[in-house]
């Protein structure tokens, strides 16, 4: 199993890079690396994050709850895992 993630500074948010990169690093992980499971997580508010996450063929699997040591804007709402297997990115 490997995590996704990414970030961006505020100026590029919205033109597809987070998706582009997230694609391909996914396709580069099941298709050379040997990757059964991919995973992301982000605050359950962060509907960007979220979409990409969607758009490259993750989907929702639970929502949690963390300690934090402290508190970030909107994670009183808690954070969510998303996750890629193998077997469905090849059925895609």
């Amino acid at each position: 199993m490997v995590e996704l993630g990414y970030r961006l500074r505020k100026a590029p948010w919205g033109v597809g890079y987070a998706t582009e990169g997230s694609r391909a690093l996914i396709d580069k992980g099941f298709a050379e690396l040997g990757v059964e499971r991919v995973t992301a997580n982000t605050m359950t508010v962060n509907t960007g994050s979220r979409r990409v996450m969607e758009k490259v063929g993750l989907t929702f699997v639970r929502t949690f709850f963390e300690d934090w040591p402290e508190e970030i804007e909107g994670s009183e709402h808690g954070d969510v895992e998303y996750e890629l297997t193998r077997d469905r990115w090849q059925r895609r």
